[in-house]
């Protein structure tokens, strides 16, 4: 900036002193001199700073939130067997709320109560409802047991690995895929890169229940 600024007239001298300096190519002007001139603003760098902060605060809170709801899914799935696949969860934070419907009136309250047995849970809000009467969530055959069975323990082994991944990986695991298949375990989606990959093919490795991998994942 060229040109010079005349003094104001006042009873006393007054010192004003200007600092020029470059921050990130912007150049920034701070003023000091009696009470009343303005704080200066954060400048762009803070500014950029600041946020990046707040999006990965961000991204936490939500490897936090898949976390703990993978871990409420297993406790389901391990005492509620196929009834624990009927509740839809959602979490915020610690607060949980479960909604959908079972068949069997003991499964309302012990999915409440399972939830909150589980670490890091806060508060559980339960809208959970038993099924009218006569209403068949599952097809009566009698295969239709083990079916469910299988689907219960699919899931289960999906749900153990996925927590392990988000465990070890953070925000990665969410671009990973879990399939399971009587303990046959396939592993989709994208890492970063290949010691990721590697990771993660040794974590679902390791997870019990886990028979055979399958490393389907790509390097971005």
């Amino acid at each position: 900036m060229t040109g010079a600024i005349a003094p104001r007239r006042v009873s006393r001298k007054v010192a004003v002193m200007r600092l020029a300096f470059s921050v990130a190519g912007v150049v920034l002007l701070v003023c000091v001199g009696e009470a009343g001139v303005p704080t200066p603003t954060p400048g762009p760098a803070a500014r950029v700073g600041g946020t990046l902060d707040e999006a990965w605060a961000t991204v936490q809170g939500q490897v936090a939130d898949v976390l703990l709801l993978t871990r409420i899914r297993v406790a389901l799935l391990e005492r509620l067997k196929e009834e624990g696949m009927r509740v839809t969860i959602e979490v915020h934070g610690g607060s949980v709320d479960l909604s959908g419907q079972v068949e069997r009136r003991e499964s309302v309250d012990l999915a409440e109560r399972v939830t909150a047995s589980v670490n890091g849970v806060r508060t559980v809000r339960n809208r959970v409802t038993l099924a009218p009467s006569g209403q068949v969530l599952e097809p009566p055959i009698a295969h239709a047991l083990g079916k469910a069975e299988r689907a219960v323990a699919n899931a289960l082994l999906e749900a153990k690995v996925k927590a392990h991944l988000l465990e070890q990986l953070g925000k990665v695991a969410f671009d990973i895929g879990v399939e399971a298949t009587d303990g046959i375990v396939s592993l989709s989606g994208t890492v970063p890169d290949s010691a990721r990959e590697k990771l993660a093919v040794t974590i679902a490795k390791t997870t019990p229940g886990v028979k055979e991998l399958h490393d389907l994942l790509r390097v971005k």
